[in-house]
């Protein structure tokens, strides 16, 4: 049976409007997020400045060193270890410095466009939950095992002071000023969604580590980090996660040497069933804990953002 519908023209007239309405305001509402989009695409920009100007010291040095010799200086450039250290972290410390900059209008104003301040004891035991998500991705990412294109020049950079320094502190500082306090602070201040601005900031803080080993890693961490500075409102929290996750890996290279090359944490933990089982376990965990967290602030209810930007 066929049935026919009848449709007026004065319904037609009424329904075109409302179409174009809609279209006009998909239109105009990712053109404001483009425009939103334009500093930090910025920020990753001097992020890749400051990347590569690590490597022109590196090169540079050892040009110096060798005579200005460029066959013999770049093979080496890139597993001197303390000189990459110190260029590492320089560069790290300059990128911090230009984020500030760049982002200036957002030092003083952290409190008007991010929720109240959670307490601190939630901070904590977010942060016991983002290590137990952590453990979670390590245990996938081995057993996954992507390729890891840095592996030799972390590991050589782990077996100095300078490279450690590097690794747990300036890393940490530099990328958390400028994806959490930077990127994704600057899309809140411009009133975008907190989940669309740590998403983002998160998605972009995993491809910049453009190693096959690290982007989904990086990016699921990049998720916590970026709800811990939400809830919180202070860079601290993701910055203490940071530098745990990075100088446990320094100090697992510090003191097993080229031993850490054959260890396995599945085998440690009881091998891939057990694997499996604390990967579901452990993430479920955290989830809940950062539901939690995400659902309430110190006096027990979520407060609005300020609209007056």
């Amino acid at each position: 049976m066929v049935t026919f519908v009848l449709v007026t023209r004065r319904q037609v007239c009424t329904c075109l409007p409302a179409g174009a309405l809609i279209v006009f305001n998909c239109k105009q509402n990712m053109s404001r997020f483009l425009v939103v989009l334009k500093r930090p695409l910025l920020a990753l920009l001097l992020f890749l400045v400051f990347q590569t100007m690590a490597g022109m010291i590196l090169l540079v040095a050892r040009m110096v060193a060798g005579g200005g010799d460029t066959a013999d200086a770049v093979p080496e450039a890139f597993f001197d270890a303390n000189l990459m250290g110190i260029a590492t972290f320089a560069c790290n410390v300059l990128m911090a410095l230009s984020c500030l900059y760049l982002f200036r209008r957002s030092l003083y104003t952290n409190s008007d466009y991010l929720p109240s301040s959670t307490h601190s004891k939630r901070s904590q035991v977010a942060i016991l939950a983002c290590i137990l998500g952590t453990m979670a991705l390590n245990l996938l990412s081995e057993m996954v095992a992507l390729p890891n294109i840095m592996e030799e020049q972390m590991m050589a950079m782990c077996r100095e002071p300078w490279g450690m320094l590097a690794i747990a502190i300036g890393a940490p500082l530099g990328e958390e000023v400028m994806f959490r306090w930077g990127i994704m602070g600057h899309m809140l201040r411009r009133n975008v969604s907190a989940p669309l601005a740590i998403v983002v900031s998160s998605v972009l803080f995993g491809l910049l580590h453009m190693n096959p080993a690290q982007v989904f890693f990086a990016t699921v961490m990049g998720i916590m980090l970026g709800i811990l500075y939400w809830r919180s409102g202070n860079l601290f929290w993701p910055f203490l996660l940071h530098f745990l996750n990075n100088s446990v890996a320094c100090l697992q290279v510090w003191f097993m040497g080229d031993k850490v090359r054959d260890y396995s944490m599945v085998e440690a933990v009881g091998g891939t069933s057990v694997a499996w089982v604390m990967i579901v376990v452990s993430s479920l965990i955290c989830t809940c804990i950062l539901w939690w967290y995400v659902g309430g602030t110190e006096n027990g209810e979520v407060k609005a953002e300020n609209d007056n930007m």
